[in-house]
């Protein structure tokens, strides 16, 4: 079993874009040091957030997955057209672009969570997450019940 980071999130935490569409990063990820993340809009309509650290590390693990040159091609072509480096401020905001407030949007709240193990962590619209909560419930009891907890 892989060691808990001290530095995951857990949880949701609501947040409101101000007027120039910057979030407050969440202080447990702050402590990280970090000054730039990626962001990279994930095809479900949220905001998967990495360090440059884990985007590298799962990029490459992606890239040497496609085998076939077209598709790496296309691959590394869709990457870096959905992903973006971002800095963190000295207050711990991040500067969301107008393309990646319509992606998260409708609507200025957004939920802060843990969504996958590769990535620190992900902007969902409020609604959005709700729905998409409520669609992993039964796999998540059923996989609770497995495991007996």
């Amino acid at each position: 079993m892989a060691a808990r980071s001290p530095n995951i999130l857990h949880g949701e935490h609501c947040h409101t874009l101000d007027e120039k569409n910057r979030l407050i990063v969440p202080l447990s990820l702050r402590a990280k040091g970090a000054r730039e993340l990626i962001v990279v809009r994930h095809p479900n309509s949220y905001l998967s957030v990495f360090t440059p650290e884990q985007f590298d590390k799962l990029y490459q693990s992606l890239v040497e997955k496609n085998k076939d040159a077209k598709e790496r091609r296309s691959f590394v072509f869709m990457m870096n057209h959905v992903a973006r480096t971002v800095p963190v401020d000295a207050q711990g905001r991040m500067s969301l672009s107008q393309v990646e407030v319509e992606h998260v949007s409708p609507g200025r709240e957004v939920v802060f969570t843990r969504g996958s193990e590769q990535s620190l962590f992900e902007i969902w619209n409020v609604s959005r997450h709700g729905a998409a909560t409520q669609n992993e419930r039964d796999r998540f009891r059923v996989t609770l019940e497995t495991e007996g907890v």
